[in-house]
């Protein structure tokens, strides 16, 4: 049971950054929720969760949606969510997360000291969303480089929350599938999605309510630090 609580904590505090920038719940949460219940129950639970909470902050802010970007995000994360899903299960997942990890590091922390972070040559975003789908398909944790993409095309904050939160109800709708398909979602993974459930309303209500006052400058800032923390827990959960 406290293995349980601590879950739906962490869980909570993630789905506040979450709906603070749209991104970094999941592979902020992932680690510690993989090592509390498993890799197939968390996974399934959080994809469950956060399918629920992109859905949530995308209605909430449905006349910022930029459906331009948003099909561009779909189509190339589209492609490489089915080679991500494919890999999981044939590649050292340990060695994946270990290079995941340290690039995401080094982008956050370039991202940070750059005098114009938010511009990337073409050719890098679109690699940046595809790696996105990819690791979206195999952590669920394809924020961070998704994030790289939104900050150079979406400028203002509340677009760039909208949008990519629509990405998540969207490709979520498509990894809950597969993993229901897989019996992936069992009694104990329902049971952690329900105990959830209110507490990430709650989560949501409270991250909207940061967002509408942190001022765009720091609002960029937050997402490169986020950016460096996740893929640090990443890392350490692999080295762990």
């Amino acid at each position: 049971m406290t293995a349980s609580i601590v879950f739906v904590v962490v869980l909570t505090l993630a789905n506040i950054l979450q709906a603070v920038t749209g991104f970094a719940g999941a592979p902020l949460s992932m680690p510690i929720c993989i090592a509390l219940q498993g890799i197939n129950d968390a996974k399934a639970s959080i994809t469950l969760i956060f399918l629920l909470s992109g859905a949530v902050v995308a209605l909430q802010n449905i006349r910022v949606i930029n459906p331009r970007k948003l099909g561009t995000m779909l189509f190339f994360m589209g492609i490489g969510l089915v080679p991500g899903l494919w890999l999981f299960e044939r590649l050292p997942v340990k060695s994946l997360m270990i290079l995941y990890g340290i690039i995401v590091i080094l982008i956050g922390m370039v991202k940070l000291i750059s005098r114009n972070p938010a511009e990337m040559p073409k050719p890098l975003k679109l690699l940046a969303i595809i790696l996105a789908g990819m690791m979206q398909g195999m952590f669920t944790s394809g924020g961070p480089f998704l994030a790289l993409y939104a900050t150079a095309e979406l400028k203002d904050k509340q677009e760039f929350r909208a949008t990519v939160s629509s990405v998540w109800a969207i490709l979520n709708i498509f990894l809950c599938s597969k993993m229901y398909g897989k019996g992936m979602y069992t009694p104990n993974a329902i049971r952690l999605f329900l105990l959830s459930v209110i507490p990430v309303f709650g989560a949501i209500a409270v991250g909207n309510r940061i967002a509408k006052r942190i001022r765009p400058e720091t609002f960029l800032r937050l997402v490169y630090v986020l950016l460096i923390l996740s893929g640090g827990i990443l890392l350490l959960n692999a080295l762990g």
